[in-house]
């Protein structure tokens, strides 16, 4: 299922309380989910990382708020 989700440019890199923000699909647990979901290598102060974005259009987003977000 395609859920609606709102999502950010990756390169306003969000710094909260606890650290750079860390899109929601990291953590999501939700099986029937068929939004454009992917693993991407990015780098963040230097340090590569693999995190999940959300790849729609021309440029990769973070998800920030969606439907179907489950723990």
């Amino acid at each position: 299922m395609e859920y609606k989700c709102q999502t950010v440019n990756i390169s306003q890199l969000n710094i909260t309380h606890v650290g750079f923000f860390i899109p929601l699909c990291e953590t999501c647990k939700t099986k029937d989910c068929t939004n454009a979901i992917e693993k991407m290598k990015i780098s963040i102060l230097g340090v590569t990382k693999e995190i999940k974005t959300f790849n729609r259009g021309t440029e990769p987003r973070f998800v920030v708020q969606c439907e179907g977000y489950a723990i």
